[in-house]
């Protein structure tokens, strides 16, 4: 599975209801694979239920590995989220480590992708529990994009303002520091005109938290990247 030909991609959370009409508009849409993952309330019951649903679906449907215990057979791709300004080392490592020590036996390497998060808005839970750092200055988000790209050499970058709507001048930096890197943006979507704003650099845009207030909203998302 190449992920790097997503253009379009739908974030399902385990820990929230989605019932079936909205779940066969969002299959019908045209977007290109499935992500499932959240901050809280995520477990392997929860997360199987989900993916049960949706892994006859006819498209890739990936996991975001958050936790150690919610790893699961029969994904067709893993991420592994690294948060690279995170202010503990658990979510630079720590989490990771367990992760391949309880299921390394039979994770394939190429199905699981390390992912570089920058985690940029104050407010989202995922910034809370990784304690990460999001005052950063344009500069310093550019430099942490470029660590994960130059230094650790990861396939990807997921810009994070899990939320609301990102400064859209930092994702262009980042795009026009890294003209090679995968850069996946998530974080505010909520109809075509943010869509359009933020995929103007973004390679991926990542569309989750509109499917569940405003399903119309959120399938404008994809017809507005076509």
């Amino acid at each position: 599975m190449k992920f790097q030909s997503w253009r379009h991609v739908f974030k399902l959370d385990p820990n929230k209801h989605l019932d079936e009409e909205a779940l066969h508009a969002l299959i019908h849409s045209g977007t290109d694979a499935f992500l499932i993952g959240g901050t809280d309330g995520v477990n392997a019951e929860n997360t199987f239920a989900l993916f049960a649903r949706v892994r006859d679906a006819g498209l890739p449907v990936a996991l975001e590995i958050s936790q150690p215990s919610q790893v699961i057979d029969g994904f067709d791709h893993y991420f592994v989220p690294t948060v690279l300004n995170a202010g503990t080392p658990e979510w630079i490592v720590g989490h990771h480590a367990r992760a391949f020590e309880r299921y390394g036996h039979f994770f394939d390497s190429r199905h699981v992708t390390a992912q570089g998060y920058l985690v940029l808005n104050p407010d989202a839970k995922v910034a809370h529990v990784t304690e990460s750092r999001c005052d950063l200055s344009l500069e310093e988000a550019v430099a942490y994009a470029e660590v994960g790209h130059h230094l650790f050499r990861l396939p990807s970058l997921y810009i994070e303002y899990s939320g609301r709507l990102g400064d859209v001048d930092v994702v262009k930096e980042i795009r026009l520091s890294l003209p090679q890197a995968h850069l996946f943006y998530g974080g505010g979507i909520d109809g075509a005109e943010s869509a359009q704003l933020m995929g103007a650099y973004a390679d991926t845009i990542v569309v989750g938290n509109i499917i569940y207030e405003d399903l119309a909203g959120a399938l404008a998302t994809v017809q507005a990247l076509r």
